[in-house]
């Protein structure tokens, strides 16, 4: 990522700043604290949804002969499509990859300078056998990244 014609001092100026969108709780928590910041800053809104296409590979349906993948990318699509009526300035991304890759790279792919995702905040255990984006994301990213704990 070249920052260098984009900076102020030493650090870099935030003109794009990606969100990443589940649908959860905790990603509706973490979009108002990247609109805040965005309207701070006079920054655009990239709101990207991942298809986790291994995890329907992992449940079984395609051995099964169902391909969900074409519904959960209709209602990822529609989702997306009614949070672009409600922030009509941000641009919106649907990938269908892992995760946690794909938003490290896609906040690269489109010069992002930061990343906003909200952590479901799962520990011991729990975290053993879920993993978390989050985590992933705040230890491969290039980029600042800003999670925010659910309520």
């Amino acid at each position: 990522m070249n920052t260098k014609n984009q900076t102020t001092g030493d650090v870099p100026r935030i003109s794009r700043i990606l969100v990443a969108i589940d649908f959860s709780p905790h990603a509706s928590n973490a979009l108002k604290w990247a609109q805040s910041l965005a309207d701070t800053l006079g920054a655009k809104l990239i709101l990207l949804h991942v298809v986790d296409v291994f995890s329907l590979a992992a449940s079984g349906g395609a051995a099964a002969g169902i391909d969900s993948s074409h519904i959960l990318r209709e209602e990822a699509d529609k989702c997306m499509g009614e949070l672009k009526v409600l922030i009509p300035d941000a641009q919106i991304v649907v990938r269908e990859a892992s995760p946690p890759a794909a938003i490290v790279d896609v906040a690269l792919e489109l010069n992002c300078q930061m990343i906003v995702m909200g952590t479901h905040g799962h520990s011991g255990l729990e975290h053993l056998l879920l993993g978390s984006v989050a985590e992933y994301v705040v230890r491969h990213s290039k980029i600042p990244v800003l999670t925010v704990r659910g309520n």
